[in-house]
């Protein structure tokens, strides 16, 4: 029986990046939960490079790469058969990624954060602590369970403290209904202040590692170490494209600080200014 061969086949027989749908987004979220299951599986979180660099730099440099590029893809796919540049040309998108990846790490707040929270708390937890006390001794509420509340002190217990006052006011609010001046919204607020507080404090003794990432951090770098890899597939082609002297200028250093990575409005007049959405449509047809 005769074969009939591919289009592809009747014209080389190189090997070549199959045609797929490449993903693009602005939304970095979307691009987050797209993205997420793929650098896990690509990058173990003891493999993955810790992403010393602006992530609003790394999305500059590389929509303004993709952007150069994508004219002239028919040619790298032709130079480079065995480039993966339909990767590369989700970068924008993968890039978006990183920065919702980035804003998910809770970072140390400041000692003086931590003070104009603590100023804001106190009385808060106070109050409320105060009038348990009353209902403990009007039989409303546990006298035990106040008073464990009451014990300890320091700022980490008292957030604790914050934790489990609303937890009883919540639990016996049909009780309690009506006999105290503390709104639902007050007591969301004390907890809120009270929950913040306890991520950011940290008891006596204990101590972290500088060493020691976080889950969402690993999530970060997992991210960065997938782009970090794409963009030297798009440097690849951009050497094919432009040459290597003038590399730079159209596909510029994943890290460069260049015009293209500037906050908006301080690009020089006539020179292409940060690139700001995800890029156009991309398809993978050659």
């Amino acid at each position: 029986m005769a074969t009939t061969k591919t289009r592809s086949q009747s014209k080389n027989t190189k090997p070549s990046v199959s045609a797929r749908q490449i993903f693009t987004t602005s939304d970095a979220n979307d691009a987050y939960r797209h993205f997420l299951p793929l650098v896990q599986a690509a990058v173990p979180p003891d493999r993955a490079e810790i992403c010393r660099l602006s992530v609003d730099i790394v999305r500059a440099n590389v929509d303004r790469g993709v952007k150069a590029i994508l004219p002239h893809i028919g040619l790298v796919r032709e130079k480079l058969p065995l480039c993966p540049i339909d990767d590369a040309l989700e970068l924008p998108s993968l890039a978006l990624g990183l920065v919702a990846a980035a804003g998910r790490i809770v970072t140390a707040a400041s000692e003086r954060e931590i003070e104009a929270r603590l100023d804001k708390y106190r009385p808060m937890r106070d109050l409320t602590l105060r009038q348990l006390e009353i209902f403990a001794e009007l039989k409303l509420v546990p006298r035990q369970r106040v008073a464990a509340i009451r014990r300890g002190s320091g700022p980490v217990d008292s957030a604790r403290d914050g934790v489990d006052i609303a937890g009883v006011f919540h639990e016996l609010a049909e009780n309690l209904d009506g006999k105290h001046p503390f709104s639902p919204d007050y007591l969301t607020v004390m907890a809120e202040h009270a929950n913040w507080l306890l991520v950011q404090l940290r008891p006596r003794g204990a101590q972290q590692r500088s060493s020691e990432r976080s889950s969402e951090a690993v999530v970060r770098d997992q991210f960065w170490t997938v782009i970090h890899q794409r963009h030297d597939h798009l440097r690849e082609a951009g050497v094919a494209v432009f040459g290597l002297r003038q590399l730079d200028t159209h596909v510029p250093p994943i890290g460069a600080r260049t015009s293209s990575a500037a906050a908006p409005g301080t690009a020089k007049p006539g020179s292409p200014g940060p690139a700001l959405t995800a890029g156009p449509e991309l398809t993978a047809d050659p």
